[in-house]
């Protein structure tokens, strides 16, 4: 069954498999932090998830950024990061420069957004959970909007 891109299942599949894998979010170490993901496009789509400790506790859809108290949101347009998950499923993780390291750093293709830079810091100190997040997209059926 295909899951369409972006909505709260999707979202809420991939948190499922990252909670079903406690071990490998165990060896990437505690992450506490709720992020946001902006899809741009034709119809904006704005997504908090949550992440306490070794799991993915919360994925709700928001309607502005001001319903909930994120912690810094990966900002890109919509074909920005089907590529991101393309490459993800055509090799089970990012090649390079689809990594978020490298899309939020060369070129700024994907922007981080951010209040305090508290919020910005942990992007980076939880960098890999979140990557090993999104690679649980690699072998998942996507519709894409």
């Amino acid at each position: 069954m295909a899951l369409k891109f972006p909505s709260v299942d999707f979202f809420r599949e991939l948190a499922r498999r990252m909670n079903a894998d406690r071990a490998t979010f165990e060896k990437l170490g505690f992450c506490d932090a709720v992020m946001g993901v902006r899809v741009l496009g034709k119809a904006p789509h704005l997504y908090a998830l949550t992440f306490e400790v070794y799991d993915c506790t919360e994925v709700r859809e928001l309607g502005d950024a001001s319903e909930a108290e994120l912690d810094f949101t990966l900002q890109a347009p919509a074909e920005l990061w089907r590529e991101m998950l393309e490459s993800i499923r055509q090799h089970g993780q990012p090649a390079p420069q689809y990594t978020l390291n490298s899309l939020s750093h060369i070129g700024d293709r994907m922007q981080v957004v951010y209040e305090d830079p508290e919020g910005h810091d942990k992007l980076y100190r939880f960098m890999a959970t979140i990557q090993a997040y999104f690679d649980n997209a690699r072998d998942l059926e996507i519709e894409w909007a």
